[in-house]
This record gives structure tokens, sequence and C-alpha cells, in this order.
């Protein structure tokens, strides 16, 4: 893989990871308050490694002190020392990276694989990225099935979603399109786009147009644009033909960027009369106006 590509992948899982460390409100993550961060330093310096994990989070953020990498990962290194997995898994992202210190996909998988045997799913999960896409360690499809898996069975949704196309393609493992469904069926329902988009997928091939319609949406709200173009040709022919929402979705997909939506909205536009194309139009601007974040400029 070329330099550029690791970039690209490590920029889009990145990402994914500040995504997840949000949602870790736990005791790892730096308090705002004066008294609690008082609290946290005191046992830090007694080596508690949660509260010294905190402190680290509190001088990556510059909150209660001034902004210090090197000593953030001081400090996790004091807990990741004690194999605690929050620790661990910060300290492999670090590396990962290179957030402080220069990239050394060694040392990431490394610290990765301690949290993730010590249960972290997130690690875990990060573990399997780096054996997709050999970061630190050879490529390995089954490693990587394994280490999804684990994730996944304590409902980490993109680890979900990759075991779910693992299985799908048998890459890794024993091909299995029933529980690979069951799998982006979990995911999809946590959120996760890319399962959205392939359960609306499985749901088309049956067909049924209510469930890929609606999974189709899902993952259109979430800047999927390859949603918005399949689910105008969902709506394009066979028992789910409706053409006047197929102009619809195209219109919108070509609102984010889309060319082949574009060009299928042109061809569709053609066949509807004024009182149509008015009626779409203003379906998809008032979908667009509620779902701005991806929005792109049509191109001349």
């Amino acid at each position: 893989m070329t330099p550029s590509c690791k970039l690209l992948f490590l920029t889009l899982f990145l990402a994914s990871g500040v995504a997840a460390l949000s949602q870790n409100s736990g005791q790892d993550v730096c308090p705002r308050d004066d008294a609690a961060f008082a609290k946290i330093r005191q046992s830090a310096e007694a080596r508690d490694p949660a509260a010294e994990t905190a402190l680290a989070s509190c001088y990556d953020l510059g909150l209660h002190v001034q902004p210090d990498r090197m000593e953030s990962i001081r400090w996790l290194q004091e807990a990741a020392n004690q194999d605690y997995a929050a620790a661990e898994y910060e300290l492999g992202r670090i590396y990962l990276y290179g957030r402080g210190v220069p990239a050394d996909y060694t040392k990431a998988a490394q610290w990765e694989r301690k949290a993730a045997e010590h249960g972290d799913p997130r690690a875990q999960r990060d573990l399997a990225f780096m054996y997709e896409r050999g970061f630190g360690v050879k490529p390995d499809p089954a490693q990587a099935a394994e280490w999804n898996r684990k994730a996944a069975n304590q409902g980490h949704a993109e680890a979900q979603a990759h075991l779910a196309r693992a299985l799908d393609e048998g890459s890794g493992v024993q091909k299995d399109s029933a529980e690979a469904r069951q799998w982006y069926a979990k995911a999809a329902g946590k959120d996760d786009p890319m399962a959205q988009l392939e359960l609306a997928r499985k749901l088309r091939e049956k067909p049924d147009c209510n469930g890929a319609a609606h999974w189709y949406e899902e993952a259109a709200a979430n800047g999927q644009t390859a949603a918005m173009y399949e689910l105008g040709k969902l709506y394009m022919k066979g028992q789910c033909a409706n053409r006047n929402k197929a102009f619809t979705w195209f219109s919108i997909g070509a609102r984010f960027g889309s060319k082949e939506s574009r060009e299928e909205a042109g061809k569709i536009e053609r066949t509807l009369n004024a009182a149509q194309r008015a009626h779409a139009l203003q379906v998809a601007e008032r979908w667009i106006n509620d779902h701005p974040g991806s929005e792109k400029e049509e191109e001349d």
C-alpha cells in the first residue's frame, strides 16, 4: 500500500476513533470541575492508573494545565505499565497516528494488542484494522476477523460491520451470508453507515422495498452518496418502481456531489410533467435542508 493510501485510511480511521473516544465519558476523561481535578491529580500521584489516564487527558486537552503532549504521554505510560487497558489503547493510537511522537506502527500494534487482550473493544477493533491493512503487522484476514468478532461481541458497531463484510466475502472466515446479515443489522441499528448501506443492498435483493428504502435513507442521512444513488435506482423499476421518488433521490444525490445521480436525474426529468418535477424537487429540498452536513455544490 502506498504512503498516500495509508494516510487516507488512517485519516478515516482516526475519525471513527475520535467518535469512539467522545463516547467514553467515564473516569478516564479529564474532569471539568476544579475540585474533581485536584482529586484526580492526587490519585494519579498515588499511582492510580485510571487517575493517571485522566490526568493525561487533561494535559492533552489543556484543561486545568498548560497543554503538554509529552507530559500526557508520560502519564499514559505510567498507567499502561500497570496493565491498564484504557491507557494502553491511547498509547497505541498515539503511535499509530504519530501524535506528539513519530508514528511507529510496531509500537502501536504492541500497545493495541495489550489493550485488546485486556478486553478493550476499541483496541480490538484497532488491532483488526491493523491486520486488515498491514500496519505494524503482516496483513492477516483471519486475525482481523477474529479481533473484529471479539469487539463485535461487545457491541462495537464498526467491528460488527467489518465482521459482517468478512463473513459476506469469506475473508479470513468461512463465508456465511446469513450470519453476515445478522451482524449488518446489529451495526445498522447502532447507526453505522457502512452497515446501513450493505443491509439496504441485502433487502433490495429480496426484494423488500420498504426495508431497503428505510436503510438506504438511514445511510443517506449519514452522508452516503451511494445510498442516495442506489435508492433512486431502487425506485426505477420492478415492484419498487416510483419515478417521482427516483427523481427526488437522484436530485438529492446530485446535490451531494454524485455525478451518477445527476446523470440519472437529468434522464428522468424529461419524462415528468411540470407539477411532478416541482413536487419532487420540493421534497428533495426539504430533505437537504434537514440533512445539510455533507452537501456539496453541483458541478457546472
